[in-house]
């Protein structure tokens, strides 16, 4: 009688029969892959070794983990450490503190007031997620923190120049002096090489009036960096520069010279180039030139002028939801700051006051400068306590009711406040010119704010969707060149040992079904965790497309499901940068 015996397992994980990238924008091949010990031990057809968990992978592909190079998970990833919402889409790594915003300094109300208008959830979620005081003091502590947390994706993060000139100047005199005095400037640059020293990526600065306080006393007031002048941030980033670091920044979209302004940080005309990456190329219905101008700009400037501008770019639709005035394109207007800023009770009055009401009409309908398209026949209803509404258009809705459609749509306002929810899109409508974006030289996939504005929007999956759209038009870009700028391309750029798949690298391995990618990526979806204490969230689902998700060679997701202990054991780690 013969038997036959089985080798023992000599690794840990053996994804079997995949079609290989390496995130390096290498072709595919057809390869095993052995992970031991959390690193990645053999890549190559038909391996010898055996696992103790064997991975049939025949018809995937097989990828690194992808990149979320803009999240706000600042303060989710307190009380949340997992972050579901964007390993499950195949991210394995994510990047924080973007926007001018960080946890890293300044008082947990600082970090409250910075955090709960552009995270869009209640103040008292957030004040539960920090705790009673926040348990570190500086950007050394702040890293010590993070590493202690077990992370589901790796993690990485700018320091943000709100929170820094916050914490230098005192909130008041950050939102009400333009100029820091020159000792103060001497202390942010101190603070920001304390933090490069850490390994965080670089130095995050923003101009856009979208993001404002939360919190008496300058609740509606923007953020603190959008009241520096140029040569506060030429002075920082000189700092970035000398190091090869990141300069994360959001210019003001209705002030071109804004991005004016950091064309010419970046440039590398008598000196080191500057690594900048900035939010973000899109093409905006209200002005058909942006896209175009936006890569013609970042590639003069990097070919001519030796600049280092990478746009990021969404790859998808900027489809926004809101609750009645709350929705970040109302803060583009000043009488949609205010509604924004009032109770309920006192939004009702304003929308019923007949004063308000047309200071509200000359803002609409002003020609000026905007993204937002205030177009009432792109603005459909969701959500309302009349449910006839409902798939409508404001627009069409006034039409049935024979009345000027901005009246009937203050009038809605008075009457249902946040109970009515609508939706509209106000960026990146056309597919071929989005496309064109995320497949540019100049750009960066990403843009996909996850962990920002929760009610009004969900990009988790943009990766997957990228993706998507290559694998339908193959003409746009090669998959692996694709796959390249989702993982180890842009790791590479930004400073992170990330995203790429080679023997000796620390296995961050996704498992993709391609066929499912076709058609399984699905809308927004309202999520109701019983984390966020009762408030609800925006999120995507894809489940199927993503088959495992493996973060440092441990199974973390597989077949749509976490596996028990994710979120509360650490499956990521703290990345720092490699300059």
């Amino acid at each position: 009688m013969s038997t036959t015996h089985q080798p023992s397992p000599n690794c840990d994980v053996v994804i079997r029969g995949g079609q290989f990238f390496d995130g390096r924008g290498t072709a595919a091949t057809t390869a095993d892959v052995a992970i031991d010990s959390g690193k990645v031990a053999a890549v190559g057809p038909n391996l010898p070794q055996t696992g103790k968990q064997e991975i049939d992978a025949q018809g995937c592909w097989v990828m690194p983990g992808m990149l979320d190079i803009h999240t706000h998970y600042d303060a989710e990833v307190e009380a949340l450490p997992g972050l579901e919402e964007s390993v499950r889409h195949g991210v394995t790594t994510v990047v924080m503190g973007n926007c001018s915003l960080s946890a890293a300094l300044g008082s947990k109300k600082d970090v409250l007031d910075l955090f709960c208008r552009v995270e869009s959830l209640p103040r008292e979620v957030l004040d539960r997620w920090l705790g009673r005081e926040l348990p570190w003091q500086n950007v050394r502590e702040y890293y010590q923190h993070l590493e202690s947390l077990p992370v589901g994706p790796n993690v990485a993060t700018f320091l943000g120049h709100s929170s820094l000139r916050a914490h230098v100047m005192g909130m008041e005199r950050s939102l009400k002096e333009k100029h820091a005095t020159t000792d103060e400037v001497g202390r942010m640059r101190a603070l920001v090489a304390d933090a490069l020293d850490e390994g965080y990526l670089g130095l995050s600065i923003d101009m856009l009036p979208w993001h404002r306080l939360d919190g008496e006393p300058f609740r509606g007031v923007s953020v603190p960096s959008q009241h520096a002048s140029a040569k506060e941030y030429g002075r920082l980033a000189d700092v970035v520069r000398k190091r090869d670091r990141v300069l994360q920044a959001t210019p003001n979209a209705l002030t071109k010279s804004t991005v004016a302004i950091l064309g010419l940080l970046s440039t590398g005309v008598g000196r080191k180039p500057l690594r900048t990456t900035i939010v973000a190329a899109m093409d905006v219905i209200t002005d058909r030139k942006i896209w175009r101008v936006a890569t013609i700009g970042g590639s003069v400037l990097n070919r001519l002028f030796r600049a280092d501008i990478r746009w990021q770019a969404l790859a998808e639709p900027f489809l926004n939801y809101c609750d009645g005035v709350n929705t970040p394109l109302f803060e583009e207007f000043a009488t949609g700051v205010n509604a924004i800023s009032a109770t309920c009770q006192q939004r009702r009055a304003m929308f019923r006051d007949p004063e308000y009401r047309a200071a509200f009409r000359r803002d609409w309908t002003e020609t000026g400068a905007r993204v937002f398209h205030r177009d009432l026949s792109q603005m459909f209803v969701v959500a309302s306590l009349d449910k006839s509404q409902v798939g409508k258009s404001f627009q069409q809705l006034a039409d049935e009711a024979g009345v000027d459609p901005l009246e009937y749509f203050l009038d809605q306002l008075a009457q249902h406040d946040c109970a009515l929810r609508w939706q509209t899109v106000v960026t990146n409508d056309r597919p071929k010119q989005r496309q064109y974006l995320f497949a540019h030289k100049t750009t960066l996939p990403g843009f996909n704010d996850s962990g920002a504005h929760a009610r009004n929007m969900a990009f988790q999956d943009g990766g997957l969707q990228m993706l998507q759209q290559v694998q339908a038009n193959p003409e746009l870009m090669p998959l692996e060149l694709a796959i390249g700028k989702l993982t180890g391309l842009s790791a590479e750029w930004l400073g992170l040992d990330a995203g790429t798949l080679a023997p000796g690298k620390r296995a961050d391995v996704i498992v993709v079904d391609p066929v499912k990618l076709r058609t399984g990526l699905g809308p927004p979806v309202e999520s109701y965790d019983e984390r966020l204490h009762g408030a609800m969230r925006m999120v995507k689902r894809s489940d199927g497309v993503v088959r495992n998700v493996l973060i440092g060679g441990r199974q973390a997701f597989e077949n749509g499901t976490f596996v028990p202990h994710f979120g509360r054991e650490r499956f990521g780690r703290l990345l720092r940068s490699t300059r």
